[in-house]
């Protein structure tokens, strides 16, 4: 088994191809909702997001499971909560932008870990 003592830039790359894999195809779900297009285009957001695995599976040689996932979930916890304020208009609570901002905190305590 590969030990892994800090964080790679190939980590962070995979998490962030991950991370926008998830941003493209929960945006085209909302957009499809939001829009009553009719449901069987959701075969396109589906079969993007089948590619997470391979992905994935690509990552465990160049990290963790536990470190790529928690990067991957942030970051795409992050950049998803962000797509649906911005470009969709949602609104969340104040302690839900505390959290994200806890969020964010934690992405950079994950880079303070070290780099390769």
């Amino acid at each position: 088994m590969k030990r892994f003592l800090s964080i790679t830039f190939y980590t962070y790359f995979i998490g962030f191809l991950l991370t926008i894999n998830d941003l493209l195809s929960f945006g085209m779900c909302k957009y499809i909702y939001a829009n009553n297009i009719n449901i069987r285009y959701l075969f396109i957001p589906t079969i993007m997001y089948c590619l997470q695995i391979p992905l994935f599976f690509y990552g465990l040689n160049v990290s963790s499971m536990a470190v790529l996932n928690i990067i991957w979930n942030l970051m795409s916890s992050l950049l998803v909560t962000f797509l649906g304020l911005f470009y969709f208009k949602e609104k969340i609570s104040n302690i839900k932008t505390i959290a994200l901002f806890l969020g964010l905190l934690s992405l950079i305590l994950f880079s303070l870990d070290g780099i390769n």
